[in-house]
């Protein structure tokens, strides 16, 4: 009975040394650590339009409201711009207007027909006596000929926005905080057939009208695209979307279209770059307004943080994007600086209790290998990356650590830091600025090797090496599948290295791509 007695008693001290050397490989790892603050946090110089601002954009998430179109509309990165003096039409051209110019350019060629610009389809305008209200149904040929002919052209993009803007950088083209008064109706054609200054409040300080309102209208679009990749411009929010109206009305908010588009929501207005001659030759008469010229800021503002991120998150995961925003009490992870190492790994293989199963995960199905594959390779150089482990492995790896996997929103918080940067490293990508495909010293490299790749709060390699496993499992088609974030040494880096970059893998998937990193509760 004794002998039994002093055989627990030595098992239960062998456990226990097993238990403290555990502890101890866990608390080692945590030696290349940092401590980071995880949220978007909203910027101080104005923190209320950004407020109000993320406000719409997290109900349009939640809602399934934010598709394809404003995903486009919003990816509109913030920059300057030099704008030379404009004289603007204060009103976008009327009905009347194009049907006179149609018919004198008919008469001065001679009444030829055919002339397919000068079609309009909003032929419905003369039915119901609108003929004041916008020119619509014109594609871009038509729009352009008709300024062309009044002496001015249709605007640049950038003009077309700085037009909104104006100098101060607003958000609407009547100020910061969005109004509802440009779309009284239900009915979406009778919302894009009103009389020009049917609504005082919504025109800029230089009384210019309709820019948010109406229709929207034709631009030549980026006047520094390349010739031959340029699309124009259409701008200002559709009437036919009444959703999330606050998003399409931001002036920075503008789609690329085809040229030989025809809507009944879809109209224009003239830029000249020097006095028109008034009245044209038609017969119009244009009320003109300026443009001043000078230094301007376009593109979706870089305190309107949480659009930044927006146009970028898969669909998968845009209802989740209200965890993405900073709280009143900022969360605090601690996190590995570097992904974990072959050497690291090997510790875990050869501990006991790893090797007798105490850190899988309950989940596990019997008979997991946690040997990475091509192993013996691996550590002839066992200062890079672990790759080749699947789900369940790296999960196992970070229970012994001490540790977890991250969720995926913290993965993207971790990339995006407080500034909800694109790129972890900021908001441009250049090749060789992270391990991945286009790189031209390829492979897998050692933490810190790319030096760009890194956060501001000083973790690497976000943007490519190894992409990472996640906590985050989620059920596709009946299997289970869990987040993988990141790029890697394989792929091609300008999309795959954004900040919130995903995609999901089966559990058992592993990949001579594909690492980990571990955070600390």
């Amino acid at each position: 009975m004794k002998r039994y007695r002093n055989a627990a008693l030595a098992l239960g001290a062998l456990i226990l040394l097993l238990l403290l050397l555990s502890r101890f490989s866990a608390y080692a790892l945590r030696g290349d650590t940092l401590t980071v603050e995880l949220g978007f946090k909203i910027a101080h110089h104005d923190p209320t339009r950004a407020q109000a601002f993320d406000a719409a954009l997290l109900t349009a998430l939640e809602r399934g409201h934010f598709g394809d179109e404003l995903r486009q509309r919003l990816n509109r990165a913030a920059h300057g711009a030099q704008i030379n003096r404009l004289w603007v039409d204060a009103c976008e051209v009327k009905q009347l207007d194009f049907e006179r110019f149609a018919r004198w350019r008919r008469l001065r060629d001679g009444g030829a027909g055919g002339d397919d610009a000068m079609h309009s389809a909003s032929s419905g305008h003369r039915i119901a006596g609108l003929l004041h209200s916008p020119a619509s149904g014109v594609n871009y040929a038509g729009a352009a000929a008709y300024c062309r002919a009044a002496g001015g052209r249709l605007p640049w993009a950038e003009e077309w926005e700085a037009l909104a803007v104006g100098r101060s950088g607003r958000l609407y083209p009547w100020g910061d905080t969005f109004e509802d008064t440009s779309w009284p109706y239900q009915d979406s054609y009778r919302n894009a057939a009103q009389p020009c200054g049917a609504h005082p409040s919504a025109a800029t300080t230089a009384g210019v009208h309709d820019l948010a309102g109406n229709v929207m209208e034709w631009s030549r679009g980026r006047r520094q695209a390349h010739p031959l990749t340029r699309r124009p411009g259409a701008h200002g929010a559709p009437a036919t979307r009444a959703s999330a109206r606050a998003l399409y009305a931001l002036s920075a908010a503008w789609l690329e279209i085809a040229a030989r588009t025809r809507s009944h929501h879809l109209g224009f207005r003239c830029v000249y770059e020097q006095a028109p001659q008034l009245p044209t030759q038609w017969g119009a008469k244009p009320q003109l307004a300026t443009l001043p010229g000078g230094e301007y800021r376009l593109g979706v503002p870089v305190d309107l943080r949480l659009a930044r991120i927006a146009v970028l998150l898969p669909a998968a995961q845009q209802r989740a994007a209200r965890r993405l925003i900073a709280r009143q009490k900022p969360t605090q992870i601690k996190v590995s600086r570097c992904e974990v190492s072959r050497a690291e790994y090997r510790a875990f293989l050869r501990h006991p209790l790893a090797r007798l199963g105490l850190f899988a995960n309950e989940h596990e199905p019997r008979g997991q290998d946690y040997t990475p594959q091509n192993w013996e390779q691996q550590l002839a150089q066992p200062q890079l990356p672990v790759s080749g482990v699947n789900w369940w492995a790296a999960d196992a790896f970070a229970r012994w650590a001490g540790g977890r996997l991250p969720r995926v929103e913290e993965w993207q918080l971790l990339a995006a830091g407080a500034e909800a940067n694109p790129y972890p490293w900021g908001d441009q990508y250049e090749s060789g600025f992270a391990a991945t495909g286009d790189r031209v010293q390829g492979g897998v490299q050692p933490c810190g090797a790319t030096a760009r790749d890194r956060t501001a709060a000083g973790v690497r390699d976000l943007g490519g090496n190894v992409s990472e496993w996640t906590r985050s499992v989620t059920a596709e088609h009946g299997d289970y599948a869990a987040w993988v974030q990141g790029g890697n040494w394989r792929l091609p880096g300008k999309t795959t290295a954004r900040s919130v970059f995903g995609r999901s893998l089966p559990l058992n998937h592993r990949s001579p791509s594909i690492g980990l990193r571990v955070v600390y509760d």
